[in-house]
Order: C-alpha cells, then sequence, then structure tokens
C-alpha cells in the first residue's frame, strides 16, 4: 500500500506542507522554525499590531538558525467597505505562483487547517482583537525535497492585507551541534509541543482531484 509522501504539520503559528522524502534535517526544519517565530516575538512582541516588522525579526531569526533566504517580497492592499480581498491576495497563493505542481496539496492541506482541532492550535498564535479591531495572521510554507523553504504569510486587519514571501535554503555550513542546541532548548523548556503532525497528503492523489 503507498503511503503519503508529503505530510501538514503545525510550528507554531505556521502551516508546512513538508515532502517527506526531504533531503535534509526534516527535524531541525520544524524546530529551527519554530525557534525564529519564538524569537521574533521575543524581540518585537507578538505578529500583530505591526506583522511587517515581526516578520523582518523572523526571517533575521531564521537566517541565525542556518537558513540563507534566496527570495523576499512584500506587498500591500488596502481594505474597500464592503469588497473583499482580491484573488490573488489569499494565503497560499504565492506559494501556488512559485510551485504550481502542488496545486492541488495546497488545497488539500488549506482544507485540512479549517478542521477545528487545526485551527484551535493556530488560533493562540495568529488571531487577536486590537482596539476593538480584529487581526488575523495566516502562514503557510512548503519544504520541498530538496530541502529548501518557501514561505507565506498574509495578515488581515481592518486596514488592508499585508502579504510577506520568503524562499530560503539551508547552509551547507549548518553542523549537527547546532541541530541539537536548537532542539534541546525547546525540549527544555516545553515549546516543542507547538510542532503537530496534522497527517499525511498523496501528491498523486490530490494532483487528480485538482
Amino acid at each position: 500500500m503507498k503511503t503519503a509522501d508529503w505530510s501538514l504539520w503545525l510550528v507554531g503559528g505556521a502551516a508546512l506542507l513538508v515532502a517527506n522524502e526531504v533531503a535534509g534535517p526534516r527535524q531541525y526544519v520544524l524546530d529551527s522554525i519554530l525557534y525564529a517565530q519564538l524569537r521574533a516575538v521575543k524581540r518585537v512582541g507578538p505578529r500583530f499590531p505591526n506583522y511587517g516588522r515581526w516578520y523582518s525579526e523572523y526571517r533575521r531569526a531564521l537566517e541565525e538558525r542556518g537558513w540563507i533566504v534566496t527570495r523576499s517580497n512584500s506587498d500591500h492592499e488596502a481594505r474597500s467597505e464592503g469588497r473583499p480581498p482580491t484573488p490573488e491576495f489569499t494565503s497560499h497563493s504565492g506559494l501556488l505562483a512559485r510551485h504550481p505542481a502542488l496545486s492541488g496539496l495546497l488545497g488539500a492541506a488549506s482544507a485540512r487547517l479549517m478542521l477545528e482541532d487545526a485551527q484551535q492550535h493556530l488560533r493562540s498564535f495568529n488571531l487577536a482583537g486590537i482596539d476593538q479591531a480584529s487581526v488575523a495572521v495566516h502562514e503557510l510554507g512548503v519544504v520541498l525535497p530538496d530541502c529548501s523553504l518557501a514561505l507565506s504569510g498574509l495578515a488581515c486587519s481592518e486596514d488592508g492585507i499585508d502579504l510577506r514571501e520568503s524562499d530560503a535554503v539551508l547552509s551547507e555550513h549548518l553542523t549537527e551541534a547546532v541541530q541539537q542546541q536548537v532542539h534541546g532548548l525547546l525540549e527544555s523548556k516545553h515549546l516543542a509541543v507547538h510542532i503537530r503532525s496534522l497527517g499525511g497528503l498523496d501528491a498523486r492523489r490530490e494532483h487528480a482531484k485538482s
């Protein structure tokens, strides 16, 4: 029986679609992304009210933990009263544009993330009320088989939508000692519980549906 070739993970406030045959230290990928989120919060506070500032610190923390950012992009759309965001401003539109072959998987991942169990996990990281204004952040990423990382973050508020995107690869100089250090830190502070698996996804099956 064929097993799923991708898995969906909740890592802090981000959802990650991870290739099961990733050519690299998968545990460190998960650990370092959670670590970078927590580091950004420690430096500048939560994702809101200034998502752009938080995301810059998040990206900086990733670089400090061995990620080399190869591409970074931002965009913003002001919200018009009574008018919803345009289709291109969705939580995974940027990922779909960069990796169209993953269309079915991204759609399946988005559907699974709507389940209450996943929403409950993400809510504590990505939803807040500020001055009676609701602010929501949606973060989705893909870890490809070559261990490259594609991230897309979307902050929605009464002012509009703030989109942040990054691509990154792990440094070839990343050591086992660094990997163990980050994992040990998360474990010792009981923070590893913020990394959860939502199970597998089959690329061929999802592609056939799309």
